[in-house]
């Protein structure tokens, strides 16, 4: 079914979506979210909650909580104390690090076919006052490895399970913002990237960001930022003191189209077009690097700059790559300016949309020049609704191979928050988007459940979570309260496609679905119908057919002749109807029902109930 134009997070129950509930008060679980990628290695994506505010290990320790991705149903609100092993499971850090402030899939890393995790945390002290550390947690196939622990603590990590990334100087902050940055080196090993937006490389708080490669050597008892010499990674240094670059990094994609993954870097507070403008700078990965890259040399051949449109936007403040939103075969950029002040009004905020292009870049772009053919503005509805606090690329969320975006609002309609997703398009954009035309063709809102919760604080793609085939989203409310005051929530919901239907003909025919809910009927003729995911609806008709279900909880009914039908995964009920008809549950709980004829049944896996 097509998306509503307003989506309401309270309306959750299972079927579209769930709720993640924070676990005690004041740990602010889903300040930040992600995708963490496939960890336990089942083929399904998992999803990363950072609790910076947690106490497993003592005050502000910090927790995240990964939680396995799955086809059986989910309820409307998983309870993340639940966790324990099984079904995901928490990783702490030490007292006062704030460990989980920032969390993202890290790729892999070490090169053994699982994707891995990176958490950052601000505020460890080792080995000065506020030095910062990152922590990169190895996945593991838990059917060969076993099982995760229910708890995992940062200190104790092993060079089998994970790494350390400590800070290079005290009240550097680093790990204030985290991403896995790609393959940016081409060496076929993921890469990550750390933000310590309070590093003096260029001036007290010019800020700086480094970027550690990924190796299957083995990283030992970790690395130090101050380390990095270009083969190991490189440090990128801030231009200008205040500037506070590295506030906010992620991975670009490949914008240039060379081949390379490359990265951009938020400096929010930049003054170089206007007061408090911004600026936002984009690396081009390539096959080597020295110690250390200046974004003030960034010159169009090895990286370039992107000025805010107007004083006070604070534009960077929350930077991601956008997959490839028009779909011309480059990956695109997402740039959130929560302080943009337009027809909103003031803090209205406004995101902006970069083209990667395969064909060059100037040392310079200016985001007041977009105008569809470059890029695109995005203007926020309302005054101090802070628009563009957080952003991310969507993946592709309705089926149609575009990707898609996802823009928090924290402060809209008092603090609930509101998150707002703009659909990807190959037809031209124009040059300003106003999100409060969204109506469910072109993008919806996905609207908070109470005042104050600040709903799309943080806001993320979740990958295939429970394995239909689409791309479900991932929204953060840290300061929601299902579990005592502040205890925060995050919220799953579901992709979803426009369902086919489609209606035979007294022939022979063949009718292939997608991964919606779709209807096929075969009517006439020795028909051919596959579902493939999604509860879909297969009927026969007249004369032998072959049905297939594919994913999902199926109906599938043979009507006259001899049929041959299929269930395949999920909780399936095939009904024979006249004639000798095969029926095959395949996975989960099915209910074969074979009526008139010599039937033949095979329930396969699952408790299956089998009638005659």
């Amino acid at each position: 079914m097509p998306f509503a134009s307003v989506i309401e997070l309270a309306d959750l129950d299972g079927s579209n979506g769930f709720q993640l509930s924070g676990v005690a008060a004041g740990d602010n679980s889903g300040f930040s979210v992600s995708s963490a990628g496939d960890v336990n290695g089942d083929g399904i994506d998992d999803l990363i909650i950072g609790a910076g505010r947690a106490d497993p290990n003592g005050t502000s320790s910090g927790a995240s909580y990964v939680v396995f991705g799955g086809e059986a149903a989910f309820a409307a609100t998983l309870d993340l104390s639940t966790l324990n092993g099984s079904n995901g499971f928490r990783i702490s850090g030490g007292m006062y690090d704030r460990a989980g402030f920032s969390v993202a899939s890290a790729g892999d890393v070490n090169g053994d076919g699982i994707g891995d995790l990176i958490i950052g945390a601000p505020y460890d002290n080792a080995p000065g006052f506020y030095t910062g550390a990152a922590y990169v947690v190895f996945g593991k196939d838990t059917a060969d490895d076993g099982a995760f622990a229910a708890n995992v603590n940062l200190f104790a990590l092993d060079p089998a399970s994970g790494f350390q990334i400590s800070g290079a100087a005290s009240v550097d902050q680093s790990g204030w913002s985290v991403d896995g940055a790609g393959d940016i080196n081409g060496d076929g090993f993921d890469d990550v990237i750390i933000g310590a937006w309070l590093a003096s490389p260029n001036g007290t708080q010019s800020g700086a960001s480094y970027v550690v490669f990924g190796s299957d050597a083995g990283f030992g008892s970790g690395i130090n930022l101050a380390s990095l010499d270009g083969n190991n990674g490189f440090q990128i240094r801030g231009a200008a003191a205040g500037d506070r670059s590295g506030d906010s990094v992620s991975s670009a994609g490949d914008v240039n189209g060379d081949g390379f993954d490359d990265l951009i870097v938020g400096a929010w507070r930049a003054d170089a077009d206007y007061y408090n403008s911004g600026a936002s700078y984009v690396v081009f990965g390539d096959a080597s690097f020295g110690a250390a890259i200046e974004l003030s040399a960034l010159d169009g051949s090895n990286g370039f700059r992107i000025g805010g449109a107007r004083p006070g936007d604070f534009s960077g403040c929350s930077v991601a790559s956008a997959g490839d939103v028009n779909g011309d075969g480059v990956d695109d950029l997402i740039i959130g300016a929560y302080g943009a002040t337009r027809s909103g009004g003031s803090f209205a905020g406004a995101s902006f949309v970069v083209f990667g292009s395969d064909e060059g870049f100037d040392d310079k772009l200016d985001l007041a020049t977009l105008n569809g053919a470059n890029g695109f503005r995005i203007n926020g509805p309302a005054a101090y609704e802070f628009t563009g606090f957080s952003v991310a690329g969507a993946g592709d969320i309705n089926g149609d191979g575009l990707a898609d975006l996802i823009i928090g609002a924290p402060y809209a309609n008092g603090e609930a928050g509101a998150t707002y997703v703009v659909f990807g398009s190959g037809v031209a954009f124009a040059a300003t988007i106003e999100l409060s035309a969204l109506n469910g063709t072109n993008g919806f809102k996905i609207a908070g459940e109470s005042g104050g919760d600040r709903s799309g604080w943080s806001v993320s793609a979740a990958g295939d979570v429970n394995g239909d085939g689409i791309d479900d989203l991932l929204v953060g409310a840290p300061q929601a309260s299902p579990n005592g005051s502040f205890s925060g929530a995050s919220y799953i919901i579901f992709g979803q496609v426009e369902p086919v239907i489609e209606t035979g003909t007294a022939g022979n025919d063949s009718y292939v679905g997608d991964a919606g809910q779709d209807v096929l009927s075969g009517a006439g003729g020795n028909d051919v119908l596959s579902g493939l995911n999604g509860n879909d609806v297969l009927d026969g008709g007249d004369l032998s057919d072959i049905l297939y279900g594919g994913g999902g909880a199926d109906d599938l009914v043979g009507g006259g002749g001899g049929d041959v039908m299929y269930g395949d995964a999920g909780d399936d009920q095939i009904f024979g109807g006249e004639g000798g008809d095969k029926l095959f549950g395949g996975l989960g709980a099915d209910l074969l029902v074979g009526e008139l004829g010599n039937d033949r049944f095979d329930g396969g896996d699952g408790i299956d109930s089998l009638n005659g």
